[in-house]
């Protein structure tokens, strides 16, 4: 790529021949260090970056970031999908104080139709992730052994990863 350039090559190569000397080229040596720590830096940055943007919303790539994150190997962090009911639509408060309104022609099962804040099925979550207790002892972070620390992590990697929408659960579970 084109961020992947040998400083001190390139250095060296812009000297004249008649100053590619060993003097000369220690100096340079010298000179770019801190343009070649920057460039380091940039580059474990890029490799970061490129690492995260290989991961979709996927189930699979989902689980491999949280396992890859705590550099644990046999799915031991897994995630389970759960049947979300289809009544997702909304029309009305239920605080007016009207009937449910419904949507059907004659004859038709009807098409009930609610708003955010009635309590309906469908409220939950559309999947769950399964995370070993030797990781958080508890969900309330007061109670947790390690301060919450871990859960902070797994559900910002949660976050970033997941579809836009889509909710979810932790459980905790103990691994033998």
């Amino acid at each position: 790529m084109w961020y992947r350039v040998d400083i001190m090559k390139l250095a060296v190569q812009l000297l004249p021949p008649i100053l590619r000397c060993g003097f000369t080229v220690a100096l340079l040596r010298v000179l770019t260090l801190p343009l070649r720590y920057v460039q380091g830096l940039f580059a474990a940055y890029m490799a970061e970056v490129s690492g995260r943007l290989n991961i979709t919303a996927g189930v699979q790539y989902i689980e491999k970031a949280l396992n890859d994150a705590f550099y644990l190997t046999d799915g031991k962090i897994y995630i389970e999908s759960v049947m979300v009911s289809s009544n997702s639509e909304f029309f009305r408060l239920e605080a007016e104080g009207m009937d449910a309104q419904y949507i059907g022609t004659e004859g038709e099962a009807p098409f009930y139709m609610y708003h955010v804040t009635d309590t309906h099925p469908g409220d939950g979550v559309n999947f769950n992730v399964y995370v070993p207790t030797f990781l958080c002892t508890s969900l309330n972070v007061g109670e947790d052994k390690y301060g919450g620390e871990n859960l902070r992590r797994i559900r910002s990697l949660i976050d970033y990863y997941k579809p836009a929408g889509r909710k979810y659960g932790i459980i905790l579970y103990d691994y033998e």
